[in-house]
């Protein structure tokens, strides 16, 4: 089973990660380049570099940075070869496909430039539930209910009575044509974790995660109890009901220990008038 690390809001996130990074691999002499770092998105991987630069003073080999979408893209391609589905496409797909399979959802809309606003809400709902692994199961109850008939307009009430089987077609058009959304690429890499191994890692961190999608759990909580990640938390899961249920993904306690900042903080605020001279 893999570690976990809680770390107190007040304290730097990227000082304490490149002390762990720099006590249990570069000072022993170990390669860093077999470190995979994960954060929420690209941006932090630059300072974590900036840090071990200014530590290690000479030239060294990173850990591998992801951003936790390239992870879990990086996952999936383990076990399957793909192509990231494009908007238009897939809003053209997902058309075609209510055609055939829905058609009382585009009445009044029949042509797809008319039906490409409501394409692009299913496609984002459809992209929700693959996230968080909802089951067919789970949206039949809806459809019943929708069929009974909800204080909601009656288009609403039709997509939702349609809504699993337009979900199903589209998860078969993707799989066939290896082509897959967002949301489908999280819940295949979810399924596939289990099967996959990362001996190109020693370890892999993921870097102060708050709430995790039911795919992301599942694809994490996977390679914990493999012993093949780290878990570095902020924050406390007494005051953060987020971390309490993220805390029990993991069978872990996220509390932060106390810490007596040393950061003298001095706020001043500035208006701009565009994001250009707010950067300036």
């Amino acid at each position: 089973m893999g570690a976990t690390q809680t770390l107190p809001f007040g304290q730097d996130f990227i000082e304490e990660l490149v002390s762990y990074i720099e006590n249990k691999y570069s000072s022993a002499g170990k390669d860093l380049s077999r470190v995979a770092v994960v954060f929420g998105g690209k941006r932090p991987s630059l300072f974590v570099k900036r840090e071990l630069s200014r530590r290690l003073k000479g030239s060294f080999y990173p850990p591998r940075f992801f951003a936790i979408d390239e992870f879990i893209t990086y996952t999936a391609r383990k076990a399957e070869s793909f192509t990231a589905g494009v908007d238009l496409d897939q809003c053209y797909h997902l058309y075609k496909l209510a055609k055939a399979h829905a058609p009382q959802i585009l009445k009044g809309r029949e042509t797809f430039s008319q039906f490409l606003p409501w394409t692009r809400e299913i496609l984002s709902f459809i992209d929700h539930l693959d996230l968080e692994c909802v089951a067919d199961e789970r949206l039949r109850n809806i459809e019943a209910n929708a069929q009974i008939g909800y204080a909601v307009p009656p288009d609403i009430n039709l997509l939702l009575e349609h809504i699993v089987t337009l979900r199903q077609v589209y998860h078969r058009q993707m799989k066939e044509s290896k082509n897959f959304s967002r949301g489908y690429l999280y819940r295949f890499a979810a399924e596939v974790v289990e099967k996959v191994d990362f001996p190109e890692f020693d370890e892999i961190i993921f870097c102060n995660f708050f709430y995790l999608h039911q795919s992301e759990g599942r694809l994490l909580k996977n390679l914990y109890d493999r012993d093949l990640a780290s878990l570095i938390f902020q924050g406390d899961q007494s005051r953060w009901p987020t971390l309490q249920r993220t805390a029990g993904i993991f069978g872990e306690t996220i509390r932060e220990q106390p810490f007596m900042s040393t950061h003298k903080f001095n706020l001043k605020l500035y208006s701009a008038f565009d994001g250009h001279s707010q950067v300036a």
